[in-house]
Protein backbone atom coordinates (compact mmCIF):
# COMPACT_ATOMS: atom_id res chain seq x y z
CA UNK A 1 0.00 0.00 0.00
CA UNK A 2 2.93 1.96 0.63
CA UNK A 3 4.12 1.46 -2.41
CA UNK A 4 1.17 2.02 -4.04
CA UNK A 5 0.59 5.98 -2.73
CA UNK A 6 4.67 6.69 -4.08
CA UNK A 7 3.97 6.16 -7.39
CA UNK A 8 0.46 7.85 -7.15
CA UNK A 9 2.39 10.74 -5.60
CA UNK A 10 4.71 10.63 -8.04
CA UNK A 11 1.87 10.80 -10.96
CA UNK A 12 0.29 13.93 -8.58
CA UNK A 13 3.12 16.12 -9.44
CA UNK A 14 4.38 15.24 -5.35
CA UNK A 15 7.56 14.01 -6.02
CA UNK A 16 10.75 13.87 -8.32
CA UNK A 17 11.98 10.80 -10.66
CA UNK A 18 11.12 10.06 -14.22
CA UNK A 19 7.91 8.79 -15.33
CA UNK A 20 5.96 7.70 -18.97
CA UNK A 21 4.29 9.75 -20.93
CA UNK A 22 0.69 9.63 -22.92
CA UNK A 23 3.10 9.84 -26.40
CA UNK A 24 5.12 6.73 -24.77
CA UNK A 25 1.37 4.87 -24.16
CA UNK A 26 0.23 5.80 -27.36
CA UNK A 27 3.28 4.44 -29.41
CA UNK A 28 3.53 1.39 -27.18
CA UNK A 29 0.13 0.64 -27.93
CA UNK A 30 0.33 1.40 -31.83
CA UNK A 31 3.63 -1.48 -31.57
CA UNK A 32 1.66 -3.78 -29.70
CA UNK A 33 -1.15 -3.51 -32.14
CA UNK A 34 1.33 -3.80 -34.85
CA UNK A 35 3.07 -7.01 -33.61
CA UNK A 36 0.32 -8.22 -33.15
CA UNK A 37 -1.35 -8.05 -36.67
CA UNK A 38 2.11 -9.36 -37.87
CA UNK A 39 2.26 -12.59 -36.01
CA UNK A 40 -0.82 -13.42 -38.17
CA UNK A 41 1.36 -13.62 -41.09
CA UNK A 42 4.24 -14.69 -39.69
CA UNK A 43 5.36 -15.34 -35.74
CA UNK A 44 9.45 -14.77 -34.83
CA UNK A 45 10.87 -14.71 -31.41
CA UNK A 46 13.96 -13.27 -33.20
CA UNK A 47 12.19 -10.53 -34.86
CA UNK A 48 9.94 -9.88 -31.67
CA UNK A 49 12.81 -9.53 -29.35
CA UNK A 50 14.90 -7.30 -31.99
CA UNK A 51 12.01 -5.07 -31.96
CA UNK A 52 11.42 -4.77 -28.33
CA UNK A 53 15.00 -4.19 -27.66
CA UNK A 54 15.10 -1.17 -30.24
CA UNK A 55 11.70 0.15 -28.75
CA UNK A 56 13.06 0.20 -24.95
CA UNK A 57 16.32 1.44 -26.79
CA UNK A 58 15.21 4.14 -28.19
CA UNK A 59 13.10 5.24 -25.42
CA UNK A 60 15.48 5.01 -22.71
CA UNK A 61 17.77 6.68 -24.96
CA UNK A 62 15.53 9.68 -24.02
CA UNK A 63 16.38 10.19 -20.77
CA UNK A 64 19.91 10.86 -21.33
CA UNK A 65 18.80 13.96 -23.28
CA UNK A 66 16.19 15.11 -20.67
CA UNK A 67 17.61 18.30 -18.71
CA UNK A 68 18.46 17.04 -15.18
CA UNK A 69 17.45 18.34 -11.47
CA UNK A 70 21.12 20.13 -10.64
CA UNK A 71 20.84 21.15 -14.28
CA UNK A 72 17.48 23.42 -13.77
CA UNK A 73 17.11 26.31 -11.61
CA UNK A 74 14.01 27.69 -11.33
CA UNK A 75 12.75 31.05 -9.49
CA UNK A 76 9.19 32.87 -8.44
CA UNK A 77 7.97 36.49 -8.65
CA UNK A 78 5.39 37.21 -7.40
CA UNK A 79 3.86 40.39 -5.54
CA UNK A 80 4.16 40.20 -1.37
CA UNK A 81 0.42 42.19 -1.78
CA UNK A 82 -2.54 40.88 -3.88
CA UNK A 83 -5.95 42.54 -3.86
CA UNK A 84 -9.04 40.40 -3.72
CA UNK A 85 -10.89 40.35 -6.88
CA UNK A 86 -7.74 41.53 -8.89
CA UNK A 87 -5.91 39.60 -11.44
CA UNK A 88 -2.01 39.33 -10.29
CA UNK A 89 0.78 37.89 -12.46
CA UNK A 90 3.22 35.25 -11.29
CA UNK A 91 6.29 34.94 -13.37
CA UNK A 92 8.29 31.53 -13.44
CA UNK A 93 12.54 31.47 -14.21
CA UNK A 94 13.86 28.67 -15.74
CA UNK A 95 17.28 28.50 -15.54
CA UNK A 96 18.38 25.49 -18.30
CA UNK A 97 21.97 24.83 -18.25
CA UNK A 98 22.26 21.41 -19.60
CA UNK A 99 22.91 21.25 -23.67
CA UNK A 100 19.56 19.59 -24.63
CA UNK A 101 16.27 21.16 -25.61
CA UNK A 102 12.85 20.06 -23.88
CA UNK A 103 9.37 20.81 -22.81
CA UNK A 104 8.80 22.13 -19.43
CA UNK A 105 4.91 22.36 -18.04
CA UNK A 106 4.50 23.45 -14.06
CA UNK A 107 1.93 23.10 -11.32
CA UNK A 108 2.36 26.20 -8.90
CA UNK A 109 1.44 25.32 -4.78
CA UNK A 110 -0.89 28.27 -4.66
CA UNK A 111 -3.96 27.84 -2.38
CA UNK A 112 -6.77 26.59 -3.08
CA UNK A 113 -8.83 30.33 -3.12
CA UNK A 114 -6.90 31.25 -6.25
CA UNK A 115 -8.19 30.66 -9.58
CA UNK A 116 -5.62 29.96 -12.27
CA UNK A 117 -4.91 28.02 -15.11
CA UNK A 118 -1.00 26.78 -15.34
CA UNK A 119 0.74 27.26 -18.51
CA UNK A 120 1.59 23.68 -19.83
CA UNK A 121 4.38 23.02 -23.19
CA UNK A 122 6.54 25.96 -22.92
CA UNK A 123 9.76 25.19 -24.99
CA UNK A 124 13.41 25.37 -22.53
CA UNK A 125 15.81 26.12 -24.73
CA UNK A 126 19.66 24.73 -23.88
CA UNK A 127 21.72 27.24 -22.08
CA UNK A 128 19.30 29.93 -21.68
CA UNK A 129 16.59 31.11 -19.34
CA UNK A 130 13.10 30.77 -20.24
CA UNK A 131 10.25 33.16 -18.57
CA UNK A 132 6.68 31.17 -17.84
CA UNK A 133 3.87 33.57 -16.77
CA UNK A 134 0.31 32.28 -14.98
CA UNK A 135 -2.20 34.56 -13.70
CA UNK A 136 -4.02 34.15 -10.33
CA UNK A 137 -7.38 35.47 -9.27
CA UNK A 138 -7.25 35.47 -5.35
CA UNK A 139 -10.96 35.34 -3.87
CA UNK A 140 -10.46 34.52 -0.26
CA UNK A 141 -8.67 37.62 2.41
CA UNK A 142 -5.82 36.34 4.09
CA UNK A 143 -1.86 35.34 4.78
CA UNK A 144 -0.64 32.63 2.64
CA UNK A 145 2.48 30.85 1.84
CA UNK A 146 3.16 29.22 -1.50
CA UNK A 147 6.33 26.77 -1.04
CA UNK A 148 6.93 24.18 -4.01
CA UNK A 149 6.80 24.13 -7.72
CA UNK A 150 6.35 20.85 -9.70
CA UNK A 151 7.92 20.66 -13.08
CA UNK A 152 8.04 17.88 -15.45
CA UNK A 153 10.10 18.32 -17.71
CA UNK A 154 10.45 16.21 -21.31
CA UNK A 155 12.57 15.42 -24.05
CA UNK A 156 12.91 15.83 -27.76
CA UNK A 157 10.70 13.06 -28.75
CA UNK A 158 8.16 13.59 -25.56
CA UNK A 159 8.23 9.54 -24.01
CA UNK A 160 9.40 10.69 -20.35
CA UNK A 161 9.18 13.15 -18.23
CA UNK A 162 11.39 14.24 -15.39
CA UNK A 163 9.89 15.42 -12.47
CA UNK A 164 11.65 18.25 -10.67
CA UNK A 165 10.65 19.60 -7.00
CA UNK A 166 11.79 22.86 -6.00
CA UNK A 167 11.04 24.61 -2.47
CA UNK A 168 10.63 28.24 -2.88
CA UNK A 169 8.69 29.80 -0.01
CA UNK A 170 7.03 33.32 -0.86
CA UNK A 171 4.46 34.47 1.69
CA UNK A 172 1.88 36.39 -0.26
CA UNK A 173 -1.20 38.88 1.61
CA UNK A 174 -4.48 39.08 -0.16
CA UNK A 175 -5.66 42.52 0.84
CA UNK A 176 -9.09 43.93 0.82
CA UNK A 177 -10.10 45.05 -2.78
CA UNK A 178 -9.03 49.22 -3.10
CA UNK A 179 -10.83 49.94 -6.21
CA UNK A 180 -13.47 52.02 -4.40
CA UNK A 181 -10.46 53.67 -2.74
CA UNK A 182 -8.59 54.03 -5.92
CA UNK A 183 -11.53 55.57 -7.55
CA UNK A 184 -11.81 58.46 -4.41
CA UNK A 185 -8.26 59.18 -4.29
CA UNK A 186 -8.37 60.29 -8.20
CA UNK A 187 -11.27 62.30 -8.14
CA UNK A 188 -13.42 62.83 -4.79
CA UNK A 189 -16.04 64.69 -6.41
CA UNK A 190 -16.29 62.57 -9.69
CA UNK A 191 -16.41 59.55 -7.44
CA UNK A 192 -19.93 61.01 -5.57
CA UNK A 193 -21.15 62.13 -8.83
CA UNK A 194 -20.37 59.26 -10.54
CA UNK A 195 -22.97 57.25 -8.69
CA UNK A 196 -25.62 59.89 -8.95
CA UNK A 197 -24.67 62.24 -5.44
CA UNK A 198 -24.68 65.49 -5.91
CA UNK A 199 -22.83 66.70 -3.32
CA UNK A 200 -21.13 70.05 -2.84
CA UNK A 201 -17.29 69.95 -0.69
CA UNK A 202 -18.31 72.66 1.66
CA UNK A 203 -21.10 75.01 2.07
CA UNK A 204 -20.38 78.40 0.01
CA UNK A 205 -17.82 80.81 1.72
CA UNK A 206 -17.65 78.38 4.27
CA UNK A 207 -14.03 76.65 5.56
CA UNK A 208 -10.35 77.77 3.91
CA UNK A 209 -9.38 78.35 0.92
CA UNK A 210 -7.57 74.77 -0.59
CA UNK A 211 -6.79 75.33 -4.75
CA UNK A 212 -8.55 76.04 -7.72
CA UNK A 213 -9.30 73.15 -10.07
CA UNK A 214 -11.90 72.31 -13.41
CA UNK A 215 -15.33 73.01 -12.96
CA UNK A 216 -17.31 69.75 -12.61
CA UNK A 217 -20.62 69.52 -12.94
CA UNK A 218 -22.90 70.07 -9.12
CA UNK A 219 -19.71 72.98 -8.06
CA UNK A 220 -21.36 75.80 -6.98
CA UNK A 221 -21.42 78.90 -9.67
CA UNK A 222 -20.88 81.35 -7.32
CA UNK A 223 -17.06 80.04 -6.15
CA UNK A 224 -16.32 80.19 -10.27
CA UNK A 225 -12.71 82.07 -10.60
CA UNK A 226 -13.72 84.51 -13.16
CA UNK A 227 -9.85 85.69 -13.68
CA UNK A 228 -8.06 81.91 -13.63
CA UNK A 229 -11.30 80.88 -15.61
CA UNK A 230 -10.37 83.50 -18.63
CA UNK A 231 -6.53 82.97 -18.52
CA UNK A 232 -6.63 79.10 -18.82
CA UNK A 233 -9.73 79.39 -21.53
CA UNK A 234 -11.71 76.64 -19.16
CA UNK A 235 -14.12 77.29 -16.68
CA UNK A 236 -12.13 77.08 -13.09
CA UNK A 237 -13.89 76.94 -9.54
CA UNK A 238 -12.22 77.46 -6.29
CA UNK A 239 -11.92 74.99 -4.04
CA UNK A 240 -12.77 75.08 0.04
CA UNK A 241 -12.31 72.57 2.47
CA UNK A 242 -13.43 72.19 5.72
CA UNK A 243 -11.33 72.52 9.01
CA UNK A 244 -8.73 69.29 9.48
CA UNK A 245 -7.77 67.62 12.56
CA UNK A 246 -11.23 66.38 12.90
CA UNK A 247 -11.55 62.91 14.78
CA UNK A 248 -13.55 59.29 13.36
CA UNK A 249 -13.62 56.30 15.10
CA UNK A 250 -14.62 53.33 12.78
CA UNK A 251 -15.92 50.34 14.59
CA UNK A 252 -16.24 46.74 11.86
CA UNK A 253 -18.38 44.40 13.08
CA UNK A 254 -17.16 40.79 12.13
CA UNK A 255 -19.50 38.46 13.97
CA UNK A 256 -21.88 35.62 13.42
CA UNK A 257 -24.80 38.12 11.19
CA UNK A 258 -21.86 39.91 9.17
CA UNK A 259 -20.66 36.19 7.43
CA UNK A 260 -24.10 36.99 4.98
CA UNK A 261 -22.94 35.87 2.07
CA UNK A 262 -24.31 38.04 -0.80
CA UNK A 263 -23.79 38.21 -4.82
CA UNK A 264 -19.68 38.04 -4.92
CA UNK A 265 -18.73 37.88 -1.26
CA UNK A 266 -20.39 38.40 2.27
CA UNK A 267 -21.15 41.54 4.76
CA UNK A 268 -17.84 41.44 6.22
CA UNK A 269 -16.12 41.74 2.88
CA UNK A 270 -18.32 44.70 1.69
CA UNK A 271 -18.34 47.05 4.94
CA UNK A 272 -14.23 46.59 5.20
CA UNK A 273 -14.08 47.74 1.89
CA UNK A 274 -16.30 50.39 2.70
CA UNK A 275 -14.56 51.17 5.63
CA UNK A 276 -11.22 51.34 4.06
CA UNK A 277 -12.86 54.05 1.51
CA UNK A 278 -14.21 55.72 4.26
CA UNK A 279 -10.91 56.04 6.11
CA UNK A 280 -9.15 57.39 2.92
CA UNK A 281 -11.10 59.96 2.56
CA UNK A 282 -11.09 61.24 6.15
CA UNK A 283 -6.96 60.62 5.84
CA UNK A 284 -6.84 62.32 2.73
CA UNK A 285 -9.12 65.52 4.38
CA UNK A 286 -6.31 66.06 7.11
CA UNK A 287 -8.46 63.94 10.20
CA UNK A 288 -7.65 61.14 12.76
CA UNK A 289 -8.64 57.88 12.43
CA UNK A 290 -9.17 54.89 14.60
CA UNK A 291 -10.56 51.80 13.34
CA UNK A 292 -11.61 48.56 15.83
CA UNK A 293 -12.40 45.37 15.05
CA UNK A 294 -14.87 43.25 17.33
CA UNK A 295 -17.15 40.45 17.57
CA UNK A 296 -17.94 38.97 20.90
CA UNK A 297 -14.45 40.17 21.95
CA UNK A 298 -11.93 43.25 20.46
CA UNK A 299 -10.36 41.56 17.51
CA UNK A 300 -8.11 44.30 16.22
CA UNK A 301 -7.50 47.90 17.05
CA UNK A 302 -5.59 50.73 14.52
CA UNK A 303 -4.62 53.63 16.89
CA UNK A 304 -5.64 56.95 15.61
CA UNK A 305 -3.00 58.69 12.83
CA UNK A 306 -3.23 60.93 10.39
CA UNK A 307 -2.14 61.04 6.63
CA UNK A 308 -2.49 58.24 3.90
CA UNK A 309 0.41 56.75 5.30
CA UNK A 310 -1.79 55.50 8.02
CA UNK A 311 -3.78 53.88 5.53
CA UNK A 312 -1.14 50.77 5.30
CA UNK A 313 -1.36 50.10 9.19
CA UNK A 314 -5.22 50.03 8.91
CA UNK A 315 -4.56 47.43 5.89
CA UNK A 316 -1.93 45.61 7.62
CA UNK A 317 -3.72 45.33 10.66
CA UNK A 318 -7.20 44.24 9.38
CA UNK A 319 -6.85 42.42 6.06
CA UNK A 320 -6.62 39.17 7.41
CA UNK A 321 -10.08 39.65 9.88
CA UNK A 322 -12.42 36.57 9.25
CA UNK A 323 -16.21 36.37 10.57
CA UNK A 324 -16.46 35.60 14.00
CA UNK A 325 -19.32 32.35 14.56
CA UNK A 326 -20.33 34.15 17.69
CA UNK A 327 -23.13 37.15 18.10
CA UNK A 328 -21.29 40.29 18.52
CA UNK A 329 -20.88 42.44 21.91
CA UNK A 330 -22.13 45.94 21.10
CA UNK A 331 -22.02 47.22 24.59
CA UNK A 332 -18.16 46.23 24.96
CA UNK A 333 -17.53 47.83 21.99
CA UNK A 334 -18.99 51.03 22.71
CA UNK A 335 -17.05 51.10 26.30
CA UNK A 336 -13.86 50.54 24.34
CA UNK A 337 -14.52 53.67 22.34
CA UNK A 338 -15.12 56.01 25.20
CA UNK A 339 -12.01 54.96 27.15
CA UNK A 340 -9.70 55.26 24.53
CA UNK A 341 -11.36 58.60 23.05
CA UNK A 342 -11.96 61.41 25.31
CA UNK A 343 -12.60 64.02 22.39
CA UNK A 344 -15.59 64.55 20.30
CA UNK A 345 -15.56 62.08 17.48
CA UNK A 346 -17.58 61.14 14.58
CA UNK A 347 -18.14 57.21 15.13
CA UNK A 348 -19.49 55.18 12.33
CA UNK A 349 -20.15 51.60 12.46
CA UNK A 350 -20.47 49.20 10.00
CA UNK A 351 -22.96 46.32 11.10
CA UNK A 352 -26.05 44.40 10.47
CA UNK A 353 -28.73 47.05 11.04
CA UNK A 354 -31.56 44.52 11.98
CA UNK A 355 -29.51 42.45 14.46
CA UNK A 356 -28.52 45.83 15.91
CA UNK A 357 -31.72 47.69 16.46
CA UNK A 358 -33.50 44.39 17.89
CA UNK A 359 -31.31 44.57 21.18
CA UNK A 360 -33.22 47.44 23.51
CA UNK A 361 -30.14 47.37 26.03
CA UNK A 362 -27.92 48.83 22.78
CA UNK A 363 -30.45 52.25 23.35
CA UNK A 364 -29.32 52.51 26.83
CA UNK A 365 -25.71 52.41 25.75
CA UNK A 366 -25.78 54.34 22.37
CA UNK A 367 -27.53 57.61 24.40
CA UNK A 368 -24.47 57.87 26.85
CA UNK A 369 -22.30 57.55 23.32
CA UNK A 370 -24.91 60.03 21.82
CA UNK A 371 -24.15 62.52 24.85
CA UNK A 372 -20.45 63.36 23.50
CA UNK A 373 -19.93 61.93 19.88
CA UNK A 374 -22.06 62.15 16.82
CA UNK A 375 -22.73 58.51 15.81
CA UNK A 376 -24.01 56.97 12.68
CA UNK A 377 -24.25 53.58 11.33
CA UNK A 378 -23.91 51.29 8.54
CA UNK A 379 -25.72 48.39 7.03
CA UNK A 380 -26.09 46.70 3.76
CA UNK A 381 -29.97 45.68 2.86
CA UNK A 382 -31.44 42.99 2.74
CA UNK A 383 -31.11 41.58 -0.66
CA UNK A 384 -33.34 39.27 -0.97
CA UNK A 385 -36.16 40.88 0.55
CA UNK A 386 -35.64 43.96 -1.56
CA UNK A 387 -36.39 41.18 -4.47
CA UNK A 388 -39.62 40.01 -3.07
CA UNK A 389 -40.76 43.62 -3.14
CA UNK A 390 -39.71 44.28 -6.40
CA UNK A 391 -41.05 40.91 -7.54
CA UNK A 392 -44.25 41.25 -10.17
CA UNK A 393 -47.29 40.04 -7.88
CA UNK A 394 -48.75 37.64 -10.89
CA UNK A 395 -49.83 34.43 -8.43
CA UNK A 396 -51.55 34.81 -5.01
CA UNK A 397 -48.01 33.44 -3.17
CA UNK A 398 -45.99 36.20 -4.84
CA UNK A 399 -48.60 38.53 -3.84
CA UNK A 400 -48.44 37.08 -0.21
CA UNK A 401 -44.57 37.21 -0.50
CA UNK A 402 -44.19 40.80 -1.57
CA UNK A 403 -47.33 41.90 1.00
CA UNK A 404 -44.87 39.98 3.87
CA UNK A 405 -41.82 42.09 2.56
CA UNK A 406 -43.22 44.97 2.28
CA UNK A 407 -44.66 44.98 6.27
CA UNK A 408 -41.48 43.53 7.38
CA UNK A 409 -39.52 46.73 5.46
CA UNK A 410 -42.63 49.20 7.27
CA UNK A 411 -41.58 48.08 10.46
CA UNK A 412 -38.13 48.11 9.52
CA UNK A 413 -38.05 51.96 8.70
CA UNK A 414 -40.13 52.84 12.17
CA UNK A 415 -37.91 51.13 14.10
CA UNK A 416 -35.11 53.04 12.66
CA UNK A 417 -36.85 55.96 12.66
CA UNK A 418 -37.12 55.87 16.49
CA UNK A 419 -33.81 55.54 17.32
CA UNK A 420 -32.94 58.01 14.39
CA UNK A 421 -35.00 60.47 16.95
CA UNK A 422 -32.80 59.88 19.22
CA UNK A 423 -30.13 61.11 17.21
CA UNK A 424 -28.43 57.74 16.11
CA UNK A 425 -29.23 57.68 12.27
CA UNK A 426 -28.77 54.43 10.80
CA UNK A 427 -28.78 53.85 6.94
CA UNK A 428 -28.54 50.76 4.48
CA UNK A 429 -27.35 51.15 1.33
CA UNK A 430 -26.91 48.22 -1.86
CA UNK A 431 -23.43 46.46 -1.15
CA UNK A 432 -22.10 48.16 -4.44
CA UNK A 433 -22.93 51.31 -3.04
CA UNK A 434 -22.06 51.01 0.57
CA UNK A 435 -18.72 52.78 0.22
CA UNK A 436 -19.99 55.72 -1.61
CA UNK A 437 -22.67 56.17 0.67
CA UNK A 438 -20.03 56.00 4.07
CA UNK A 439 -18.13 59.27 2.21
CA UNK A 440 -20.73 60.81 1.19
CA UNK A 441 -22.51 61.16 4.93
CA UNK A 442 -18.91 61.43 6.20
CA UNK A 443 -18.04 65.08 3.76
CA UNK A 444 -22.22 65.94 4.56
CA UNK A 445 -21.27 66.02 7.97
CA UNK A 446 -18.40 67.83 7.61
CA UNK A 447 -20.36 70.38 5.26
CA UNK A 448 -23.03 70.74 8.45
CA UNK A 449 -20.11 71.65 10.98
CA UNK A 450 -21.63 69.14 13.38
CA UNK A 451 -17.94 68.14 14.22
Amino acid sequence: MKRFKNWWDRLLFRDKGIVPTGRLLLFYSIFTIFLLIISFWRFSWLFLGISTVIVLFVSILEIIFIPGKKEVIAKRIISGEIERYEKSTVSISIQNQSNYDGMVRLVDEIPASFQTIFPSNVPLHKEKETIVDYTIFPQVRGKYVIDKLYLRIRGKFGLWERQITTSLPDEVKVIPNLSETKRYLESAQKYLLHEGIKIRKTKSGVGEFSKVRNYVVGDDPRKINWRQSAKLQEVMTNEFEPEHGKNMVILIDCGRMMGVELTESNRLEKSIEAAITLAAAALDNGDYVTVIIFSKEIKAVVPAGKGLAHLNTILQTIYSVQVDPQESNYPLAMQYVQSIQSKRSMIILFSDVQTFIHEDHNLLYMKKIRKKHLFLMMGIEDQLLQQKIRTEPVSALHTMQKSVAQKHLLYQKEVMLKWQKHGLPMIEAPAERLAVTAVSQYIHTLNRGLL
